[in-house]
């Protein structure tokens, strides 16, 4: 019989140590004493569960060209514990060539339905053992972070020493880190023109070219301000700090995940681009619908621009019909909000079309009942959350339908403890007597002339550090400011009839 050999083990220190020679010298040794003719050896160093190796496709090239009879290999978990599909495959490019598996001592015919089932079982228990071997792995290494003891490969920008266990700042890399947040930060430039103004620079310390996942992975990482963060498969998390040397600072990484926060989706920062950036860039807005994030999206051309504020449901994860279809251009307003801005700096009356500044004993009333209610309401969304995990194991629905309805009452907890928050800080300011339009005035006055001193990206920087939050309605956009820190701002801009609708509708009419 022509008899092919396969090896593997699943990492290079096996390689080294004994695995592989242990494997090579024991089947050598059988296939001699079987009378075997050996056409091939053929070794993989890498996991079991995967189909696509190098060692196994050369080999399948050779079986399904007709030229083995036989695979050797020490224990059929050395050739598969891959998938249901992927085994399946495997089984049939080997069954449909005729080519039997062989262990020492052991040879099965794949072509006979109960040596198949064998087979089967065996792989079925190699699958079994792989994820129990996982399984051991990751408690160990949950352990040994536990103890304040780092694993893994070091990120760019750092060296590890094996003697003392310890990171160092690696001198030729480090000034990766601070370029990409000055130019996010600073510059306002996205993650695709970043990764264009690296390569500029150099590549990546493997040679490959920098692309905006690179760059997106190294801003949203805790490790460049010390922290080693990882993420195990049970859902459990850990953190361990002071594990790198800092090449940024704790200030700044916040800076980064706000400013993420606020753009949305990814733009491309180019100079034409910023010349006609929304005012609205670095504001996060919300749905007053439904309380998702919404995202800013341009729908024309760089010189004239439409901007939407509308979901995204591809980044939002969430079934088609869980999401609503507010979509509204920003053109219907920001004429008004600018406007409201300079009346509001203007005379006082103007600026109570805006905002409620007088406080009278039914204000007070409402709003100690809003904090009760939110309060309330927010004890029952926790307790539909918590009761959530027990409904799943009971089969009430599956998986994916506990994730999503999770995210919709945490999405609702949420906004629930914002309104909390600002119910009880107004109050709080009311009993003070701080409410009143001198204090909002000395807020805003920074915004004098905002429209025609500034620059667009600059207006987006004012107006996103004077109000870091809007809700949207399909009548109304309320900015969300604080006032030394605690005192909740709100300012009601109207949005206008959209009129490309009322056109199109009165020409349908014949008007």
């Amino acid at each position: 019989m022509r008899c092919a050999k396969y090896i593997r083990v699943s990492t290079h220190l096996q390689e080294k140590k004994f695995s592989l020679a242990a494997q090579q010298l024991e089947l050598e040794e059988y296939a001699k004493k079987q009378g075997w003719k050996i056409i091939g050896e053929f070794k993989d160093v890498e996991t079991g569960g995967k189909l696509n190796k190098k060692g196994l496709s050369k080999m399948l090239d050779l079986v399904e060209d007709g030229r083995i009879d036989v695979v050797l290999c020490i224990d059929q978990d050395r050739l598969s514990r891959l998938d249901t599909v992927a085994w399946e495959y495997l089984k049939s490019t080997l069954r449909d060539n005729n080519v039997k598996i062989a262990e020492p001592g052991t040879i099965t015919d794949l072509g006979d339905e109960d040596q198949e089932f064998i087979s089967d079982i065996k792989n079925l228990i190699a699958r079994r053992e792989k994820k129990s071997i996982v399984k051991r792995m990751m408690r160990g290494k949950r352990q040994r972070l536990r103890e304040g003891k780092p694993w893994g490969k070091p990120p760019i920008g750092y060296t590890y020493n094996k003697e003392t266990s310890t990171f160092h700042i690696d001198e030729k890399w480090a000034w990766v880190i601070p370029m990409i947040d000055r130019l996010y930060l600073e510059e306002q430039l996205g993650m695709k023109t970043i990764a264009h103004k690296l390569n500029e620079v150099s590549r990546t310390p493997r040679g490959t070219l920098w692309n905006e996942t690179l760059v997106f992975r190294r801003l949203v990482s805790k490790a460049f301000h010390g922290v080693m963060e990882k993420k195990f498969s049970n859902g459990e998390t850990i953190e361990i700090e002071n594990i790198y040397p800092p090449l940024r600072t704790k200030e700044t990484y916040e800076r980064i995940q706000e400013e993420r926060k606020k753009r949305g989706t990814i733009y491309k920062a180019t100079s034409r681009r910023r010349e006609n950036l929304n005012i609205l860039r670095r504001t996060l807005v919300t749905c007053g619908l439904c309380g998702r994030k919404l995202s800013l999206q341009q729908n024309s051309p760089w010189h004239d621009p439409n901007y939407y504020l509308k979901h995204g449901r591809k980044q939002m994860g969430l079934k088609e019909e869980a999401v609503c279809d507010i979509s509204v251009n920003t053109k219907r307003f920001e004429p008004n909000l600018i406007k409201a801005i300079k009346d509001i700096l203007t005379d006082e009356s103007f600026a109570m079309k805006y905002i409620n500044l007088e406080t009278t004993p039914d204000d007070l009333t409402e709003l100690k009942q809003k904090t009760s209610i939110a309060k309330k309401n927010m004890q029952a969304v926790q307790e539909k959350i918590d009761r959530l995990l027990d409904l799943y194991l009971d089969g009430k629905f599956s998986k994916e339908q506990l994730d999503q309805r999770q995210k919709q009452l945490e999405i609702q907890l949420n906004q629930l403890e914002e309104e909390y928050k600002q119910a009880t800080a107004k109050l709080e300011a009311y009993k003070r007597k701080e409410w009143n339009y001198e204090t909002i005035y000395a807020y805003l006055e920074i915004a004098k002339d905002f429209d025609t001193d500034l620059t667009h990206l600059e207006r987006a920087q004012l107006l996103g550090s004077l109000f870091p939050k809007a809700i949207l309605y399909k009548e109304k956009i309320v900015l969300i400011g604080t006032i030394n820190e605690e005192l909740p701002l709100e300012i009601e801009i109207p949005i206008e009839l959209d009129r490309y609708l009322w056109h199109h509708s009165k020409k349908k009419k014949g008007v």
